[in-house]
């Protein structure tokens, strides 16, 4: 028996517009993004789905939506599933916070797995938010195809929770652009990988940056 699982980050915000550190703040699709959810519906317009969960912060619900458009399957909502809350950095600039937290922008980019966010979360907790949504969702879904709207960091910590079962390992997982697409086939032989952040549906111009939470 395999279970197939996408996991799709969000199209570009207002926030990722503004290069904004977002976390949990909501912020509404903007201009590109739209035009990333029309092309990323097209993708799954002839893809077998069988569930669809989501993030219920806007830039996801609005992305599984978009792929939803083809498919009219119900939504599930998991706060599991919500982006990491980076307390007193929500909002801030990308740009200025090497300079106001140069030793936790050095953890992000080097060792995410030790990041805690003041007034906000550590990175071990959405790690294990991750794996219980990823729990949750393979044991309702075993043996079918599901799919999975979230947020970045979120996705990054689910899998590497699938792949390696250890925070450790998160440097090895990288963020990934808006809408990309990766894809993982589970079974008791273990997890194959299909493909990584993948943004073949997309042209150059709607890319957006890749690095962009590179924090310099």
């Amino acid at each position: 028996m395999v279970t197939r699982l996408y996991l799709v980050r969000h199209c570009q915000s207002a926030g990722n517009v503004l290069n904004q550190f977002q976390g949990q703040t909501e912020a509404d699709v903007s201009t590109m993004g739209e035009k990333q959810l029309a092309l990323l519906g097209l993708r799954f317009r002839n893809v077998h789905l069988d569930a669809i969960y989501a993030s219920p912060l806007l830039r996801a619900r609005k992305t599984a939506e978009a792929i939803n458009e083809y498919h009219g399957l119900p939504i599930t909502l998991l706060d599991d599933l919500m982006e990491i809350d980076v307390g007193e950095l929500e909002g801030k600039p990308l740009g200025c916070l090497s300079a106001e937290y140069p030793v936790l922008s050095r953890q992000w980019n080097e060792t995410p797995q030790d990041c805690v966010f003041p007034g906000g979360e550590s990175m071990a907790q959405v790690y294990a938010r991750a794996k219980a949504a990823l729990h949750t969702i393979l044991a309702e879904s075993a043996g079918k195809t599901v799919l999975v709207a979230s947020h970045g960091c979120l996705l990054r910590n689910m899998a590497c929770a699938l792949l390696y079962h250890t925070i450790a390992a998160l440097p090895q997982v990288m963020l990934s652009g808006n809408t990309s697409v990766s894809e993982f086939e589970i079974s008791d032989a273990g997890v194959r990988v299909v493909r990584m952040n993948d943004l073949s549906h997309l042209p150059e111009e709607l890319l957006g940056n890749p690095n962009q939470y590179v924090l310099k």
